[in-house]
């Protein structure tokens, strides 16, 4: 719903993952990295008719470094307006994901006289909820845990490639309903025009209905099999590699995924900068050579260990108890026999951390599209932190990604994590709804979208 209503400095490109102008029409970085300056947009306004100019954008920096999860604050040196069409951002160093940060949708310029109201100007009562987006909130139209009703700004500076002008629809919108099955039969019904994030379970409905149609978002998640490479036996890299072999992907595409998944060969997903085509699968499925593997590792007579995993759904893992069932089977046909231990997604991760699960099934869904989301804190290995950090420096893309894929290969080999799967969640539509471009992060623009007959 955010996206509707508030826009950031850029955006990414429709579809991708490319970091493309929004409110800023240009950027240019300095040789050394550190100063990043924006050329402005002209002609936009707020929702209530006030200018976007450089000191509101000023200003809204100025706020988010206040906030504890404004990631890129401890960077930030300096936030200045040199006249009112350009900002000059100042870090402390040269930050590679600078852009894809601002990209992120977290970070969309607020019209400051809504936030100079004090700290309930966001809660669901604000009279004050004001962006340069395509659509705008009404006071009384945020129903909590129903409904959020967005109207057309007639304001809005977007234009279609014929020069009309955006958005096309005057009313969006959005219903809360967590049940699967109920959002496709209110589709059905012709009661909502969108369903987002189908389950695998929904598809055949909707596959099978015409005046439906399904459209995939971009893949921009993996899920995984964590290692703890400090817990014994896993301790061991033959271990962990008989671990690998192990693990029969395809079955688990068609009998969870409904095939509607791609075995993953690495952590990052595809499209991304640092994704390595030379690495067609991360290890090849071979019981029998992980049998074997885990004999000359000195553990024939076999190991025992526990399997965590989060049982709720989501669209890496649509079903992660049965997948864990899954892996536990292919496990249990080389020697390693695990209880399958159920937790909360924050528990595992605080163990994770703390160095004391052996083995636990997770996904990761970056919120930007950077690479270095999908490599941080996976390993603590000297080298490929060092990789690391001169990625998160290097401003040339075709040197950063060379980093990144050099990591890729030696985890091939060290293996602390086993990359499963990415996914690609299915957004279910009505077919008199053309425009809609499916988004692999940050959601949906309803910009573009109209009715059709």
């Amino acid at each position: 719903m955010l996206r509707q209503v508030y826009e950031g400095l850029v955006d990414l490109e429709p579809g991708g993952l490319r970091v493309v102008p929004k409110l800023a029409e240009s950027w240019t970085t300095s040789s050394d990295g550190r100063a990043w300056t924006f050329r402005l947009r002209s002609g936009v306004t707020f929702q209530d008719g006030s200018a976007f100019d450089a000191q509101s954008v000023v200003r809204n920096f100025d706020r988010a470094r206040g906030l504890a999860r404004f990631e890129l604050g401890p960077l930030i040196t300096s936030v200045t307006a040199p006249d009112s069409s350009s900002v000059v951002v100042t870090l402390t160093t040269s930050y590679a994901p600078f852009l894809a940060t601002l990209a992120a949708g977290t970070f969309g310029i607020v019209n400051p006289a809504c936030f100079a109201l004090g700290p309930s100007w966001s809660t669901p009562g604000s009279r004050c909820a004001q962006g340069t987006g395509p659509f705008r909130f009404e006071p009384g139209a945020w129903r909590t845990g129903d409904t959020i009703t967005l109207q057309r700004y007639t304001g809005y500076w977007g234009k279609d490639p014929d020069g009309r002008s955006l958005p096309y629809v005057d009313t969006l919108v959005f219903r809360a309903m967590r049940d699967d099955g109920a959002r496709v039969s209110e589709l059905r019904a012709a009661n909502i025009a969108v369903a987002l994030d189908v389950g695998p379970s929904s598809l055949a409905v909707v596959r099978a209905d015409p005046n439906l149609a399904i459209r995939r978002r971009p893949s921009y998640d993996v899920s995984y099999l964590g290692i703890g490479s400090g817990v014994k036996p896993f301790d061991n890299a033959d271990v962990r590699r008989a671990v690998a072999l192990s693990i029969d992907r395809g079955t688990i595409v068609q009998t969870v995924y409904g095939g509607d998944a791609r075995a993953a060969s690495q952590l990052v997903p595809p499209g991304l900068l640092g994704y390595d085509d030379t690495i067609v699968e991360f290890t090849k499925y071979d019981a029998n050579a992980a049998k074997k593997t885990l004999s000359d590792a000195g553990f024939a007579a076999g190991v025992t260990a526990d399997l965590w995993y989060d049982a709720t759904a989501r669209s890496a893992l649509p079903d992660p108890r049965r997948i864990a069932e899954t892996i536990a089977a292919d496990l249990a046909k080389i020697g390693i026999i695990v209880k399958l231990v159920q937790a909360d997604s924050a528990a595992i991760a605080a163990a994770a951390r703390a160095g004391t699960l052996a083995l636990w099934i997770d996904d990761k869904t970056a919120d930007r599209a950077d690479p270095d989301d999908f490599f941080t804190g996976v390993s603590a290995d000297p080298v490929s932190t060092e990789l690391l950090r001169r990625a998160r420096m290097e401003l040339d893309p075709s040197k950063r990604g060379e980093l990144y894929k050099q990591v890729t290969k030696m985890w091939q080999l060290d293996i602390p994590r086993i990359p499963l799967f990415h996914a690609a969640p299915p957004i279910a539509l009505t077919r008199k709804l053309p425009g809609l471009i499916p988004q692999p992060i940050v959601g949906e623009s309803f910009s573009g979208v109209w009715i059709g007959r």
